[in-house]
């Protein structure tokens, strides 16, 4: 295997953050829908996305609002992101995977920044 099929193809680095992230579908195929909010944990965060445990089926394409929360004070950042990987665990969870979408560039990088500087 060469050393470009080993080299990861994130364009930003990970920081594995467990904090609180609450999120609901925002749309679906395409379309608007409202759904209720689910609250459940971050695994990982990165300036460009972030990857959480859901009960929710979410499917690659839907579009999801996000709100991560450190000690349901702090807003870490609030926003929408596309689902972009789904995985389903034999216990019933989904890892879900975001890449962030339809952002001001200048309050995304601000809040991820402060997540990744500051560990907590």
């Amino acid at each position: 295997m060469s050393l470009e099929q080993n080299q990861e193809r994130r364009d930003s680095v990970r920081a594995k953050r467990i904090v609180t992230v609450r999120h609901r579908l925002v749309k679906h195929r395409g379309r608007k829908v409202t759904s209720p909010w689910q609250i459940s944990v971050t695994e990982n965060m990165s300036l460009s996305g972030l990857l959480f445990v859901s009960p929710m089926a979410y499917q690659v394409g839907d579009w999801v609002e996000v709100e991560v929360v450190m000690s349901g004070v702090l807003d870490i950042f609030k926003g929408y992101g596309e689902i972009v990987r789904l995985v389903h665990h034999k216990a019933g969870y989904y890892h879900v995977a975001i890449k962030y979408v339809d952002l001001k560039r200048r309050s995304k990088i601000r809040s991820a920044k402060s997540l990744l500087k500051n560990p907590s």
